[in-house]
């Protein structure tokens, strides 16, 4: 691992939800699900180069991930799918436990943006996509 991923990993196990690292640069969000990814894509859309880590990395993150072209990633949880993805776009991953799936909050079910993420083929749009579904999310929950 290099030492780029191994200073995200840090970042995580110091109680960040996700992170990318370059160097010097660290960008480390925190907060629940996809969002904390979403907002570090939101504010430097294009990571070649950085090493990323997130808690939990299903085919929602795997295709954001992907579209903002890091160079390597790990997680603590991942999804099959999101291992095949990422390894298929060329980019290396390392985790500590794979799963079948990416169960929702309540744990009983697959979570909403991995079914949304069932519907993609490729990465293209993934932030707009995943971005506009969080925005739904939320206003049905305010409803």
């Amino acid at each position: 691992m290099r030492d780029d991923l191994l200073k995200a990993r840090g970042a995580i196990e110091a109680g960040a939800s996700c992170a990318a690292c370059q160097g010097d640069a660290i960008i480390t969000r925190t907060g629940a699900g996809i969002a904390p990814l979403l907002s570090v894509i939101e504010n430097v859309p294009d990571l070649s180069g950085f090493s990323a880590a997130d808690k939990v990395i299903g085919s929602a993150a795997a295709f954001l991930l992907i579209e903002a072209c890091v160079s390597e990633v790990f997680a603590f949880t991942v999804s099959r799918r999101a291992v095949d993805l990422l390894r298929r776009a060329g980019i290396p991953v390392s985790f500590v436990k794979m799963t079948d799936s990416i169960k929702n909050r309540k744990g009983d079910g697959l979570c909403p943006m991995e079914k949304r993420a069932l519907e993609m083929n490729c990465a293209d749009g993934a932030y707009r996509i995943f971005k506009e579904r969080l925005e739904e999310l939320r206003n049905e929950d305010h409803s």
